[in-house]
Parts: structure tokens; sequence; C-alpha cells
């Protein structure tokens, strides 16, 4: 795990500054090279084959390797090189990848299993190759200026000896949804690579391409499910180094902890809203003790949270409208080990939100019902529903757009339609309304630009590598589209499948799901709390044409608060004041 930065000609100086704004990602090593057409550098957080010999940039024959991840199938890549006469001087994933490179060009990306954005430089061909993983668990930025390839792992290296603007396109996006999943960034001019999106820069032009794409299980046998399932995060727990969890009292981390046969520190965290300890947390305790992890609970404050926004602001780069930012904030100070293991993922493959269980039914009715060849337009937003045509529609319908009612909030709003929301891997060959595709199209959206982005940015800060068992390619493809009649039951419980496959490892976790969420919507009933978020959400604080402070007051000021409005406003002006828009 590491940062990479770089761009088609030589600046040392430039490259340094590039190289700075990434070190905390890279606290162990860092390195450059450089050649007439290209300066590339590297942070190196180490945790496969932690000497020196497998720091980056990696130079094999004319390639420059800079990446920044892991390859979860390294070991079996490399014995199928050894075969074909390759010789390898470490342990490290990064010697595999270059010299797969060699030997198959890009064809080499297809074979990897992992979590990883790539840079490779061609001295002969004089190209550079760019791409990221298929389920955009790394980030990877890029600007073209001048004729000339920037590169990076963050966005703050991009904006050196440049202006910001803002883009108001990705800013109408969060104002929908409290992310933006737009190629576009919040600033003009850069932009992501996308998710197993193949980037080539070579003779001043950029070529791009999906090149990586999911190959879907729909017929994964029943006996094999469980056995997949342990052997995917026991692969993920590969490291050189300690690894540890984050553990709550539901199902996803209390599987992971189940499936590893390592002594592990876990991490919770609580908050101080009421004298008793959340179930949650308890639960979380309990689980630590039947398995003797090294346990650690984080109790986080109203204070701390609103003390921590400006700073989880500069750490993300891009504004988020999820509380649980803090949660991972106060988690990351107090992670000791490179590695922490996460059960994010397992909510959008199993079932694990109660909209799932609408969406399930809703989909029935529909294929059932002979109406939905005509249009009706129905105020009522459940009826319509049962009309709805494909899944990007009720993607739509049940997203944070629904939540967010930023009209009055917010000058120059402008609503999204289904036509104009943006995916990266969803197709025509998942329009049909049913569970799994709607469970896709989040994986698609939210889960990368929101879940993925927070865990990267505010973890790697720390020098601490998230790893995302739940959203391995291997768990997307064989189960997302596994019977949605195994995962839905009648019943109020939340990913009966997974329960009933880990029934004995789960014998004292919550029968319903918590996650890791803030107290929010208490403590904006708090009069200390309100004059905070006043301040912040005041012209006082920063003044912008886009938000209608008037209004803004209100809501503050209304008997009945949206918490997800209110965040989400309050960390947009927060990015509006840090970068001066």
């Amino acid at each position: 795990m590491c940062a990479i930065n770089g761009f088609t000609f030589k600046d040392p100086s430039l490259l340094k500054q590039m190289m700075n704004c990434c070190r905390n990602r890279g606290p162990d090593w860092e390195d450059n090279y450089y050649d007439d057409s290209v300066s590339i550098g590297h942070n190196r957080l180490s945790i496969l084959d932690v000497d020196n010999r497998s720091s980056q940039p990696f130079i094999f024959k004319n390639l420059v390797l800079s990446f920044n991840g892991e390859i979860y199938n390294y070991l079996e890549l490399k014995n199928d090189l050894e075969k074909k006469g390759y010789i390898f001087s470490t342990t490290s994933d990064t010697e595999v990848l270059i010299k797969l490179f060699h030997k198959y060009g890009i064809e080499a990306f297809k074979k990897l299993s992992g979590i990883f954005s790539i840079s490779i430089w061609d001295k002969i061909n004089k190209s550079l190759f760019l791409i990221r993983d298929i389920v955009g668990v790394k980030p990877l930025y890029y600007k073209e200026k001048n004729g000339k390839l920037f590169f990076s792992t963050l966005i703050k290296p991009l904006l050196i000896n440049d202006s910001n603007k803002l883009n108001l396109e990705a800013a109408n996006y969060f104002f929908n949804f409290g992310y933006n999943s737009l190629s576009e960034t919040y600033y003009k001019n850069i932009f992501k690579v996308l998710p197993g999106e193949l980037l080539i820069y070579k003779n001043h032009e950029i070529t791009k391409k999906k090149y990586l794409n999911f190959n879907f299980k729909k017929n994964f046998s029943d006996k094999l499910i469980k056995v997949k399932i342990v052997d995917i995060i026991n692969k993920q727990s590969v490291s050189d180094v300690p690894i540890s969890i984050s553990l709550s009292g539901g199902v996803d981390s209390n599987i992971i902890l189940a499936s590893l046969n390592k002594q592990l520190n876990s991490y919770t965290i609580s908050y101080s809203y009421n004298k008793e300890k959340s179930i949650d947390s308890i639960c979380a305790s309990q689980r630590a003790r039947e398995y003797k992890t090294n346990h650690s609970e984080i109790v986080v404050t109203d204070d701390d949270f609103l003390g921590s926004l400006e700073l989880v602001s500069d750490l993300i780069e891009e504004p988020i409208g999820n509380e649980n930012l803090i949660s991972n904030y106060f988690l990351s100070k107090r992670v000791k080990e490179k590695v922490l293991l996460v059960g994010d993922g397992g909510d959008e493959i199993f079932t694990g939100y109660e909209k799932y269980r609408s969406i399930f039914f809703v989909s029935l009715i529909n294929k059932i019902n002979f109406l939905k060849y005509f249009r009706f337009n129905f105020q009522n937003k459940n009826l319509k529903r049962l009309f709805l045509h494909n899944s990007k529609q009720m993607h739509l319908s049940f997203s944070n757009q629904n939540l967010l009612n930023m009209q009055n909030l917010l000058n120059n709003y402008r609503e999204i339609s289904h036509e104009k929301v943006s995916f990266n891997h969803f197709n025509n060959e998942y329009l049909s309304n049913n569970l799994e595709n709607v469970m896709f199209a989040d994986i698609d959206t939210w889960v990368q630009n929101d879940v993925l982005l927070r865990n990267d940015k505010i973890y790697m800060d720390k020098g601490i590598e998230v790893r995302v068992p739940f959203l391995d390619k291997e768990m997307i493809e064989n189960f997302l589209f596994y019977s949605s009649f195994k995962k839905i039951n009648f019943l109020n419980q939340t990913k009966p499948f997974l329960r009933k496959l880990f029934k004995n490892e789960l014998k004292s976790i919550l029968k319903i799901k918590k996650g890791f969420n803030s107290p929010f919507n208490f403590w904006i009933n708090d009069e200390k709390n309100i004059k905070k978020i006043k301040f912040f959400l005041s012209k006082e604080y920063h003044r912008s044409d886009l938000i209608n402070y008037d209004e803004a007051s209100k809501i503050l000021d209304s008997k009945i608060k949206n918490p997800f409005q209110i965040f989400s406003l309050l960390m947009f002006q927060i990015f509006l004041k840090k970068n001066n828009f």
C-alpha cells in the first residue's frame, strides 16, 4: 500500500512536492525515477516483503512500475511465471506484477485479483499505462495540461501550481445523492481513472477504455459457498506485518473474525450520548472475548464529532454526506497495525439493508403486474415503484436523493433523472428491475464513491491499509447474483442466507443491523451543538453563492430535522471554504 505520483516530463522539484503531499500514505520509504520523458514517484507502506529490495519505482528491463495496492493471487502468478523461466529476487507482489506485464502486456491486468491503482512506464515505446482495480478500492486521479499528463493517488498533488475551479456538475451530483459518481471530480479538469478502466498515454494522446469487467456466476454450488467465502477472507489476510479487524455486533465483521485463524487486535466505535453502552459495542466486546482478541473500544463524544469535521474534510478531499466518516477517523487514530479488515460490502451482496426487502417484493409484483405496460402518474411513491421498468429507475427511487431535499437549500439545484445517473459498470445487460441489479447499481455508485473513498483516504492518512473481503472481485462475481429467494425471507431479518451458513459462528451477534452509525440525529437536537452547526452554515464561516443560508438556518430551527441533509450540507460548506469556492 502506497501512493503513486508522476507526469510526462522531467521535473524533480515538482515530483518532490507531489510526493510530500502523500507522505502519510507511505511513511516507510520513498523513491523516484526520472528520464527525459517522465517523472515517477512512490511513497511506500511496507506490507509484503518489507525489505527495501521491493521498494518502488521498481525497474525490470524497459519497464518502470509504481503501484498502490495488494495483489492477492501473486503467489499463483509467480508460480506460473517461474515455469516460464522468470527468476525472482524478492518475495513481493511488486516483482510479480512487473514481470507479469513483461510477459503478457496489458492482458496481465486481467489476471490480477486484488486492490490496486497501477502505473507502468515503457521506456522503449514511450508509453504510460494507468489502471485501477475493477471494484474501485484504490483511487487514481489525473489531469492533462499543456499536452502533458499528470497522475496521482490523491487530488492535492494535482492542484500544485494550479488554480482551483469548482465543477458544478459534480456539485449537483452531490446535491442529489451525497456523493459524486461522475468520472469528473469536484475540481474542473481533474478526473478519476474509473474502476476497471485502462488509460494509455502515448504521443501526447490519451486513450481510455473499460478493460476489466465482471464475469458473474449465477449457479454457484450451495455446498461450496461457505468454503469459498472463508477462502476469500483468508486470501485477503496475507501479510508480512500484523493485521487487525474493525469489529461490530453485526454479521459481516464477525464472519471475517470467525474465518481467520490468526491472532488479531480488534477495534470498535461507541458514542457517548447516553449513560448506557450501545448494544452494538457490547456485542462486539463479547465476541472479542470469545475469540481472545486484544480489543479496544473508542468512545466518541459530540464535541469530538463536530470538532473533527474540518480535518476530516481535508483528508477525504471530496465531500461525502455520510456521518460514518467520523467513525472512520477516530478509529484510524487508534489502530496500531498497518492492515485493517472491515466488513463493508456484505450488505450490498447479501441484502443487509431493509430497502432490499422492499425492492425484492416490488420487483416480484412488477413482474406479474399486467398494468405495468400502461403509464400511470401516481403521487404516492410506493405506488409509482410498482410501475418502474428497469433497475436504474428502481435504484434512483430508493436512493439518497429522496432524503436530501436540497431544493430550497441550494441555489441552481437540478434534480437528476434516472437517464442522467452515472454508472461505471452498469449497462443494458442489467436493466431488468430485479433485486440483484439494484444491489449491483449500489456497488457501482455509492459504494465506490462513498464507502471505499472514505476508507482509503482516512485510514491511509494514518498509514493503514483497509481490506474489504466482501468486496473482493470473486465475492461479487460468485454471490451478487446468487438466488434472491434465498437472500430474502419473510421475517424481519437481514442477511438470512449468511446467518444460516454461519449459524454456529454467529450465535451471539445482533439480530438486526446496527453498524457504526453515529447518534448525530440526537446531537442535532442539543442547543449547544446546534449553535456550532449554525456557525458552520453561516456567511460568517464562508459565503458561497451556492447555499441559501436563510433556508439553512430555518432547517436547524425546525422541530423535525433531517440528519443526513444537515450533515451533507455541513460537509459541502466546509469543502467550499477549504477550497475558497
